[in-house]
């Protein structure tokens, strides 16, 4: 019995031993079928797949195995290969691309469609083609990665969405950027914003992004969709092109890896060189020439709404301190004697000053960027979990950014047929910005302007250098603007804006295979956002002291912020903001829905015969409200107690001003859609897909608010076909035609009649009444803007695929599109909203993807995509006036494209050196009519359109080793800019003067050798009571218009991986560094800009543009 438990415990050493001596340790590469190696493939066990490893940046792995164990290896886009393990110990291993993987699917956000089967113009961005450091709004990441996507960025301001269009506008007077689509689900827009106002550097423009929460570092890809095929099953809300984002999910089977990211960024300060601004002395000279001729005198300037040193220095003269003062400005007790020896003493210090007003408002800060993810999963679930945290101290000393989000995504695998995933997205942002109030027109004088415009770069590039921040004491220096002291940096302290955004989805994604070739599939999602925006005008700001300003009887009586009582004509004006200050509250809530049901059927039959049907509905609702509220008499100092004259409600109410209001738009659509593909011998793919949609947007009318859009396409695999089966040069050859009709809602909402409460104004409180003001009057034929379009496409590879062409050509042909319509206004309405217009696009897209060299050591990519369209409007009755055509964002006229620029016809200078044009009547100088709308084309000259109909981007990418260089050229042409208008028939001195006012007209037959316009003498000005018209008219005429095309250096990285060696030693799995520049500089740009960003409108408000910056990121995973 001994003997036998002895042997038995022999034997258990023996065979434990046995076991232990085959653990031995395997190395091997892992490389895809190239022979390039594969970073970060997972190589597991199979019986135990918790022990596993990733492969390094050289594709290299270290695993404890046994012989008779069996390897895993897989990685995305690659086939899984399985390898026993057997005598060896190194292993060379190589994965064959998947087809069924992401490189070889299109994801449509509706399904997943095999790339052999898919008959749709697409482009696939993968994340790291997408991905730029230090930039943190994805939008602006697109810029010439795809051929045909168009981003301009008409403002760099974080929250504020770039100009984005696929393929050319499809809307005339509506918004244009593209369906937006995370996961499977649109994501709505908080506000929608046209092309004019995303231009206009609103307040509203920080949520003019419905992505500006997405964190980049968790997308996976991007898929765009231009033509009918492609965005079909998105009917009628796919005018404009669908971007389909698909974020990351967790790995089965895998363990878990955490990755760290962290960006940090500084970005450059603007300088005058880059600007054609005078410095202070030539702006001294002006305002000596100004005074010489009538102007800057001690009644003029004194009484002004606006003043500058030569302000200053006149209170000075008028300020006694004691007969015993005496200073190098004065000799008689006063603060300056009026003496031309001591008052050009005074200016001269002024003169010298030359103030950088870009070193004094903006900062050097560094932004940083942290994200940090997990990402693994078991047999039965799949999780993937990030955060990430924004901080941006601000460009000027009145911005400032924050940003949180987090992502959560757990896919649960309860069987082989059945798997539900749940996630969610949050982010909550605060912001501030300078405060800012709305732009406004003046049709009459054709001005453009903005009260209390503190904006610090439009401040920078408007106030001359003369002005001073501070005195000769360190203390702030007053100048005088709307009749009271303002200083730049008091203001931006005292009149601001909070902004917090706070942003909520959740959603569900279930998907049963009812059989082996039915899929039944559940999207479902809830989204909550609310933006509120605080306007902050404390008392000590020059917007609120406006209101209290009351000196002088003249300034009393032209101070518009004051209250005239209407019952007592005879009564002085007062102010009726004594104390406090301004507090503005605007709060948009987007609260939307989204429910889906769709079934799959996929079926292949005697090995040649592919079948997809997929059926489904949707329903949407969606409810955006706005509420605001404005009180004056906060007392911010106090408590913010309120003190008000109950006056001022008269005043503010009388002047068509509300203080408080509410807005709700309500918008629900139900769809049915279905898509049938059917492919014969990978050779011969035929598909079609119908959507009916009905909106409660439309009219009611059932032809009107439903709607019916569809597709049909087909492809054409040529490389299957015999005859290139023994090609050694085309490795693919596919043709893609396709046809069909796609839709979207359009501006209009007056599907139904729209009143707006007021009051009419009289001047008497007690004769005042209530009224319900018509806005729009039912509209039962409202309908859908739709779009026929012809899309006919050509893939090609070549060399095995190291060169890859996709060219497209297509034509749009845009109808039942919204237009303004002149009625007799019969009913209370004279411009009606209705189904109109017509619009026509043509176009032509080219990709190019090419491996120059492919080494072991070595290689090269390039990547160049290039896109231009024709575009006329063919039918529209809407009758834009001159101000229209001719300002910054150009108008809407038959016959040309989409917001194009015209410009009064400039004939030269006459003898006195005022600006002549080509206009209808006898008066050619101050004859202009900004508000004309009869054939305003015969005598308007066309520019162009202020959109840009070329685009291209070029990319370099050079790999050596652990190294890696790339740069990447962005381009886009075709587009005219409207150059800031300067010139005036008065000026202050406050104003700034370009260089180009060094060739003004000085003297009779300079008219010859200048087009510059006089700077008019006080007696010119009196002679021509409209004097304002000529030089509005001069600084919208051909003189003021440069070409917007432009060549920038765009993005320069260089990246180092760490080698494998260093890796082990620190037990992470990857580890790299990267080094970028974005905007370094442009290539080419018009002369006639000046240094102006050929993309930036100068618009003010909360606009800035994007400048220069350096980022260093590092990424860490474990």
């Amino acid at each position: 019995m001994i003997k036998e438990k002895l042997l038995a415990s022999l034997l258990f050493l023996l065979c434990g031993f046995s076991v232990f001596a085959q653990q031995k340790t395997i190395t091997g590469v892992v490389s895809d079928d190239q022979g390039m190696p594969l970073p970060s493939a997972n190589v597991t066990l199979k019986d135990n797949p918790q022990q596993g490893t990733y492969t390094n940046f050289d594709g290299e792995f270290t695993i404890e195995a046994s012989s008779g164990d069996i390897l895993v290896i897989s990685a995305i886009g690659m086939a899984t290969k399985e390898v026993p393990v057997d005598a060896k110990n190194e292993y060379q291993i190589s994965l064959k691309t998947d087809v069924s993987t992401l490189d070889e699917v299109v994801i449509t956000g509706f399904d997943n469609v095999e790339k052999r089967l898919f008959t749709g113009a697409n482009s696939t961005i993968d994340a790291k083609t997408l991905k730029v450091d230090g930039v943190v709004d994805v939008s602006r990441m697109l810029e010439n990665k795809a051929a045909g996507v168009n981003v301009q960025n008409v403002t760099g301001t974080f929250g504020a969405a770039p100009k984005i269009s696929i393929r050319g506008a499809s809307s005339i007077f509506g918004d244009t950027k593209p369906l937006f689509v995370i996961d499977g689900v649109v994501q709505e827009d908080i506000i929608n914003l046209d092309f004019s106002q995303l231009a206009s550097g609103d307040a509203t423009t920080l949520i003019g992004s419905s992505i500006a929460g997405l964190n980049a570092n968790d997308i996976k890809n991007i898929e765009i969709l231009k033509d009918a095929s492609a965005t079909a099953l998105y009917g009628a809300r796919a005018l404009n092109g669908v971007v389909v984002i698909t974020t990351k999910s967790g790995l089965k089977e895998t363990p878990t890896t955490i990755t760290y990211t962290l960006e940090q960024t500084v970005r450059a300060t603007p300088t005058y060189s880059q600007y054609d601004i005078l410095d202070s002395q030539e702006t001294m000279s002006i305002f000596k020439e100004l005074e010489q001729k009538g102007f800057l005198t001690q009644a003029g300037v004194v009484q002004s709404r606006s003043g500058g040193v030569y302000y200053g220095m006149y209170n000075k003269i008028n300020n006694f301190i004691s007969n015993d003062y005496r200073s190098a400005y004065s000799d008689n007790g006063f603060e300056v004697t009026n003496k031309p020896e001591y008052r050009n003493r005074y200016l001269q210090q002024y003169e010298m000053a030359n103030t950088d007003w870009f070193n004094t408002l903006f900062e050097q800060s560094l932004t940083q960027n942290h994200s940090l993810s997990f990402r693994g999963g078991g047999k039965s679930n799949q999780y993937y979990a990030s955060v990430s945290f924004y901080n941006d101290p601000g460009l000027t000393i009145a911005d400032g950014v924050t940003r949180l989000t987090t992502n959560f995504k757990n896919t649960f695998n309860f069987s082989d047929r059945f798997n539900l995933t749940l996630s969610s997205k949050a982010s909550r942002r605060t912001q501030d910005a300078p405060g800012t109030y709305a732009q406004s027109d003046n049709v009459v004088s054709g001005t453009v302007s903005r009260d209390f415009d503190i904006n610090p770069f439009s401040y920078a590039l408007n106030t001359n250098r003369t002005i001073r921040p501070y005195d000769n004491n360190g203390n702030l220096e007053y100048v005088w603007d709307n009749y009271s002291d303002f200083n730049i940096i008091n203001e931006l302290r005292n009149n601001y804006i909070d902004l917090e955004v706070l942003d909520f989805l959740f959603q569900i994604n279930a998907d049963y295979d009812i059989t082996d070739k039915i899929t039944y599939n559940l999207t479902a999602s809830g989204r909550y956002v609310k933006s509120t925006n605080e306007h902050n005008v404390t008392e000590d700001a020059n917007a609120a002291e406006a209101y209290r300003s009351m000196g002088t009887t003249i300034i009393r009586d032209n101070n518009p912020f004051l209250y005239e009582d209407p019952a007592d004509p005879t009564a002085q004006p007062r102010s009726v903001l004594p104390y406090g200050g301004i507090y503005i509250k605007r709060d948009n809530t987007l609260e939307s829905y989204y429910l889906r049901n769709t079934l799959n059927y996929k079926t292949k039959f005697n090995d040649i015969h592919d079948l997809i049907v997929f059926v489904g509905q949707d329903l949407r609702y969606v409810d955006r409200t706005q509420t605001y509220f404005e009180g004056y008499g906060i007392q911010y100092n106090r408590g913010y107690v309120p003190n008000l004259d109950p006056d001022f409600f008269d005043k503010y109410i009388g002047e068509s001003g509300q203080y408080f209001g509410k807005n709700v738009e309500r918008e629900r659509t139900v769809s049915f859609f279905g898509k049938a593909t059917y492919a014969y011998d990978n050779r011969y793919v035929f598909a079609a897909t119908g959507r009916y949609d009905g909106s409660n947007r439309q009219g009611r009318s059932n032809s009107s608010r439903w709607l019916p859009t569809w597709s049909v396409s087909g492809k054409w695999n040529i490389t299957n076909e015999d005859f290139l089966d023994d090609s050694s040069i085309i490795s693919n050859l596919q043709l893609r035609p396709s046809y069909g009709l796609t839709a979207t809602a359009g501006p209009a909402t007056n599907s139904l009649a729209i009143f707006q409460s007021d009051v009419i104004f009289r001047k008497l409180v007690s004769q005042r009444e209530n009224v319900l003001n018509i806005t729009d009057l039912q509209n039962n034929d409202l309908t859908w803007e739709k779009q026929y379009e012809t899309n006919i496409g050509l893939d090609i590879g070549l060399f095995k695929n190291r060169v890859n062409i996709s060219t497209d050509v297509y034509r749009r042909k845009g109808f039942d599109l919204i237009d303004y319509v002149t009625t007799s206004g019969i009913g209370g309405q004279y411009v009606k909203a209705i189904n109109n217009a017509d619009m026509t696009t043509e176009g032509l897209e080219i990709s190019l993807n090419t491996t120059n060299i492919q080494t072991d050591n070595f290689s090269w990519n390039t990547t160049v995509n290039f896109s231009v369209f024709d575009q006329e409007i063919t039918k529209l009755q809407d009758r834009p006036d001159v101000l229209d055509l001719v300002d910054l964002t150009g108008g809407n006229v038959i016959g040309y494209p989409r917001n194009s620029l015209f410009s009064f016809d400039f004939e030269g200078l006459n003898s006195q050196g005022l600006p002549t044009f080509n206009i209808p009547g006898n008066n050619k100088i101050t004859g202009a009519n900004f508000q004309d709308n009869e054939n305003i084309t015969d005598y308007l000259i066309y520019e162009g359109s202020v959109e840009p109909n070329h685009s291209a981007g070029l990319s370099n990418t050079f790999n050596y080793k652990n190294w890696s260089l790339n740069f990447f050229i962005s381009s886009s042409w075709g587009n005219k800019i409207r150059l800031k208008p300067t010139y005036s028939s008065t000026y202050s001195d406050l104003d700034v003067f370009t260089k180009d006012y060094a060739n003004r007209w000085l003297l009779p037959g300079d008219e010859n050798s200048t087009n510059i316009p006089v700077i008019a003498d006080r007696r010119l000005v009196e002679q021509n009571p409209n004097l304002n018209r000529a030089y509005n008219a001069y600084n919208y005429s051909t003189q003021r218009v440069a070409d917007g095309g432009f060549v920038r250096m765009k993005n320069i990285s260089l990246s180092y991986n760490f080698p494998s060696e260093l890796l082990d030693k620190l037990g992470v799995n990857t580890f790299s560094l990267k080094l970028l520049t974005t905007n370094p500089f442009l290539i080419y740009s018009d002369d006639k800009l000046n240094g102006q960003d050929p993309e930036f409108f100068l618009s003010g408000g909360v606009a800035y543009p994007i400048l220069k910056q350096y980022t260093l990121s590092l990424n860490l995973s474990i």
